[in-house]
């Protein structure tokens, strides 16, 4: 028998020797380790979500709660492996008392197989800050944009129905808030005339919510008033011959639709005073500070100065 073949019997033979009693051996080996590697302490950190049990109607928590909060878990290997996010639930956060500047996460929420622990959690509590639910009421305003049709004007400003909008929200931040503002009206080629058109308000404060989101605004167009200026006119004195006043002339501005106001001819606009109409005695001689009137239909005056001294 040559060498090698003797090799190969004597392996052969270690091999299938008590074979059934080696595959046991192997068995019980691999159940061992896995027993013993299972058995070992381990750590997993799992995101775990947060549930709010909500304040009272009259308090609002001025403090941004976190949705999740990092878990550090302790226990078995295998455990901590099979163990599903889902599975394990939820962390409470008890707001309903509206009171406290603490609040503590309590770990006993959440839902653990037996050998699992919560070794740390990030953040532990909450630092909360409070604040009173109250509402107000407060003024809207509403700004215009564009320019209407050549030749004419927006006269007055926007009107706003309703005129006020109740606010509720933390009495903190109402106690500064002293109007709402609507989005602007767009004027933009509008003809002569009254135009109404829904306008939404802007968006609230955090944790401020209003009754109303829109008004229903209104402008009105109208012709575009133009100035004039009539200088040095001479003030007559009606039902006297002889008088005379102080400044013996006036200034006279107009104000209207350009239509209007270059119709106007400056020699027939008379300012005068009239003694006799005011009551004064004048059958004997006497003085006083009369108003200058001017009638002008379609414009408005304004005389300068308003007043002369009159001396009969």
């Amino acid at each position: 028998m040559s060498v090698s073949s003797a090799i190969r019997d004597r392996l052969r033979g270690w091999a299938f020797e008590n074979f059934w009693l080696k595959v046991f051996s192997l068995v019980c080996s691999l159940a061992l380790y896995a027993f013993i590697h299972g058995a070992e302490s381990a750590q997993r950190t799992v995101e775990v979500d947060v549930v709010v049990l909500p304040p009272p109607r009259d308090r609002q928590l001025l403090t941004q709660l976190p949705t999740q909060v990092p878990v550090i878990l302790h226990g078995p290997r295998t455990q901590l492996d099979a163990l599903k996010r889902d599975d394990i639930g939820a962390l409470q956060i008890d707001l309903r008392s509206g009171l406290g500047s603490r609040i503590d996460l309590d770990p006993s929420t959440l839902h653990l197989p037996t050998g699992v622990t919560v070794e740390q959690m990030y953040p532990s509590f909450v630092e909360t800050r409070w604040d009173d639910i109250v509402k107000k009421e407060v003024q809207i305003q509403a700004s215009r944009s564009g320019d209407p049709s050549q030749g004419l004007t927006v006269k007055g400003s926007v009107q706003v129905e309703p005129t006020q909008v109740t606010v509720t929200g933390p009495k903190s931040t109402l106690n500064v808030m002293q109007l709402v503002r609507a989005s602007p009206f767009d004027v933009s080629g509008l003809t002569e005339g009254v135009h109404k058109r829904q306008l939404g308000l802007d968006r609230p404060p955090p944790l401020v919510a209003y009754d109303i989101d829109n008004v229903l605004a209104t402008v009105e167009i109208a012709r575009a008033l133009v100035p004039r200026e009539l200088p040095k006119l001479k003030v007559q004195i009606v039902g006297l011959l002889r008088a005379s006043t102080q400044p013996t002339t006036v200034t006279i501005k107009i104000k209207g639709t350009a239509e209007d106001v270059n119709a106007i001819d400056p020699d027939a606009v008379v300012p005068r005073v009239e003694p006799k109409t005011a009551g004064l005695d004048i059958t004997k001689p006497g003085n006083a500070y009369l108003d200058v009137l001017v009638d002008l239909p379609k414009v408005t005056v304004e005389v300068i100065p308003p007043k002369v001294f009159v001396q009969w």
